[in-house]
């Protein structure tokens, strides 16, 4: 594999493919998922080379698989809280009459507003973070990518912008 041998890939990818879908579909419960993970994991480590660090490689790829699938189901929980607050939102707006419907509206355009501001009032940094991270919907490891800066740091200068949106929104 060092060398660019892509026969000993192959084999590599024959010994472990099966036993890594296994594990993927035993966590995620969707075959198609589970295949697309493990085939994501295959190309990400040709790719990247990263058998040069390796001193267990059963170990590593069976950790990256467990790691993605996880990633997968935390992505896909994160997503189905979203959907279930616009579904809220959604029936609160349909069950209301039209004039509480436009109090409540109103309110709420109150309350973005404010929430912009606090945010145009944070450091610059902190409120790009913020922009990138909540309005675009960016991921953390894309917005330290965009800015030059790592990961840690994104999830800090957001936990710290929070604190203090929450003390000024009070």
């Amino acid at each position: 594999m060092q060398q660019g041998d892509e026969s000993a890939f192959g084999e590599i990818f024959s010994h472990y493919h099966q036993r890594l879908l296994m594990e993927a579909f035993f966590i995620l419960q969707d075959e198609q998922q589970a295949k697309d993970i493990v085939q994501e994991i295959f190309i990400e480590f040709w790719k990247k080379q990263h058998w040069k660090n390796i001193h267990s490689l059963s170990a590593y790829l069976g950790t990256a698989v467990r790691n993605r699938c996880l990633n997968h189901l935390q992505s896909a929980k994160t997503a189905e809280k979203r959907q279930e607050a616009y579904k809220y939102l959604a029936s609160v707006r349909e069950t209301a009459d039209e004039s509480s419907y436009n109090n409540i509206e109103v309110h709420q355009d109150d309350k973005i507003d404010q929430i912009h501001i606090a945010i145009d009032n944070l450091p610059q940094k902190t409120a790009e973070i913020f922009r990138l991270y909540y309005l675009e919907k960016k991921k953390r490891s894309v917005i330290a990518g965009e800015l030059g800066i790592s990961v840690n740091t994104v999830k800090t200068v957001l936990l710290r912008g929070l604190k203090v949106l929450r003390s000024k929104l009070k």
